[in-house]
């Protein structure tokens, strides 16, 4: 049966709300093992988990103002990508192994692309979508994974507010690489026979 759109909004907002306050309690951890072992690196970790909260409190904003089908395929999306950082970051925090991310619901119902609120990463339009999103990252049709993920981290670094004193004009600039990141993690999963998947 097909879920409504306020049925996944409200899936993806309680979703969104648990990453935050996982962000918060790693964003804490860091700062405990700072003050009580003297750990150099903790002041650092800390910061990029509390950007990674202001990152999902933002996709909470994006959720309250439009619920349409596309944008809430676009938000989960972002989330994915934004879930796939928080892993690595705390698995090093907490010296684990990096899990694997496990499928959500919305996810499944946006690439079935029911209800045309997502696009189907196996169709033929989006090999010429492919050189749209590589110009939108600044990397060629060939480049690797591991290249592309290093150039979007350089990008959304360049781009964050916290690198340009406070300047927040590059924002849009950091949803489109992030959106076209998704797109290229996606693409490369259904075509591994052309391009070496790494993800």
């Amino acid at each position: 049966m097909q879920r409504s759109p306020e049925e996944i909004r409200k899936e993806l907002s309680t979703h969104i709300s648990r990453m935050i306050c996982q962000c918060r309690e790693s964003s804490w951890l860091c700062l405990e093992r700072s003050l009580e072992m003297d750990w150099g690196g903790g002041g650092e970790m800390e910061e990029k988990f509390s950007d990674l909260d202001r990152l999902f409190s933002g996709l909470l904003d994006d959720l309250s103002r439009d619920g349409s089908r596309p944008q809430l395929a676009r938000v989960a999306r972002k989330s994915e990508f934004l879930e796939d950082r928080f892993e690595e970051l705390d698995s090093l925090l907490r010296n684990r192994p990096r899990r694997k991310r496990a499928a959500l619901p919305w996810e499944k119902f946006f690439r079935m692309g029911a209800g045309g609120g997502g696009e189907n990463p196996s169709s033929r339009n989006d090999r010429d979508l492919l050189g749209k999103h590589c110009r939108t990252v600044g990397v060629p049709e060939t480049a690797s994974i591991e290249e592309i993920r290093r150039k979007v981290r350089s990008l959304l670094k360049e781009n964050h507010p916290d690198m340009r004193a406070g300047d927040r004009s590059g924002e849009g600039r950091m949803r489109d690489i992030l959106e076209s990141y998704s797109f290229l993690k996606r693409y490369y999963g259904v075509m591994p026979e052309t391009h070496s998947r790494e993800d």
